[in-house]
């Protein structure tokens, strides 16, 4: 039976061990915190918490750590709220309401702003670059006898540099570019395909048009989309967790295993926040650490997802509150 003192105990014992990263005893916690009784009643507690599978007892101390149950019941119930310090709030709407809004420049931005306002790694995956809107098709001049072709996207830009032939006028091409963007706007970049293609660029000189196709095909490629992104492995690897040389090593090959990094964000469902506590994690690799994700949706699809990945003695409050603040800024910047 989990009474107020349990609870109050529990939390005491949380936040803490967040703090300290060292097990937690009953006479510290007698002198640190006005819980009303003596060290002996407080061990007491501890060892009904510990039965209950609230609390683990390190081998090698007489105090007691949180268990994932503990961690998880700490933040469903007894966790309080956190708020942003100014500066934190203010980089990220300052980020969100810029007048930039390549998407790929806002997801690459985000990661880096995650990992730098707290002892996380930042993990995030873009949508895949052939789901992207094509918004246009330019020819740009560059210089003499050069143009560059230009694809723009409501996700990422990407051009190539072509060689114009010298009976071809620059002027022409950038025109019938523009139509045939006109005529293209809207469609994904996967619908982009050769017969498309050859339907509405029948104006567009056959040794430019291969160059046209080859570089539409070039933007299917997957890449940064399927692609994790990673910030922030120095805030990581400096945690107490990985004090020995064979804790740094299996956090090491973790940050190395791409698809393992990946799986911690995509088996999270729906958009908004959501944790998970260690065994709440499928993959072993990742079962010492917890996972704060953000999932941001896009016309009913999820567009971008990401994560702040530390050990279980993660600070709950502080991820929690930065993740919020940054779904709802970056929810409101893409949609």
């Amino acid at each position: 039976m989990l009474d107020v003192r349990k609870l109050l105990v529990l939390r005491a014992i949380v936040e803490d061990y967040v703090a300290s990263a060292e097990p937690i005893g009953s006479r510290t916690l007698a002198r640190t915190h006005n819980l009303g009784v003596s060290s002996a009643t407080i061990r007491n507690e501890m060892a009904d918490l510990e039965a209950l599978g609230l609390l683990d007892k390190p081998h090698t101390s007489a105090g007691r750590v949180p268990s994932d149950r503990g961690y998880r019941l700490y933040v469903d119930r007894l966790m309080e709220p956190a708020t942003l310090a100014e500066s934190d709030f203010q980089q990220i709407r300052g980020l969100y309401l810029s007048r930039v809004r390549e998407m790929e420049y806002l997801i690459a931005q985000t990661v880096r702003l995650l990992s730098s306002t707290g002892d996380f790694m930042t993990l995030a995956v873009g949508p895949e670059p052939r789901r992207a809107t094509l918004m246009r098709l330019e020819a740009v001049p560059v210089e003499e006898g050069r143009m560059a072709l230009v694809l723009v996207t409501d996700y990422y830009v990407q051009h190539r540099l072509i060689e114009l032939p010298e009976d071809l006028d620059p002027e022409n091409l950038r025109l019938t570019l523009r139509e045939l963007s006109e005529r293209l706007r809207g469609l994904t970049i996967e619908k982009l395909t050769r017969s498309v293609l050859e339907t509405v660029a029948r104006e567009v000189r056959r040794e430019i048009y291969d160059e046209l196709v080859d570089f539409v095909e070039e933007c299917l490629t997957p890449g940064d989309g399927d692609r994790v992104r990673i910030s922030g492995t120095g805030n990581f690897l400096s945690q107490p967790e990985f004090r020995e040389a064979e804790q740094i090593r299996a956090a090491i090959q973790l940050i190395e295993q791409e698809s393992v990094l990946g799986h911690l964000l995509r088996d999270a469902s729906g958009a908004g926040v959501q944790v998970r506590i260690g065994q709440e994690n499928p993959l072993p690799p990742a079962r010492d650490l917890s996972i704060v994700t953000i999932g941001i949706e896009r016309g009913g699809e999820m567009f971008a997802r990401f994560g702040l990945v530390a050990p279980k003695r993660m600070d709950y409050a502080k991820a929690l509150a930065l993740a919020q603040q940054v779904f709802e800024a970056l929810d409101e910047a893409i949609n």
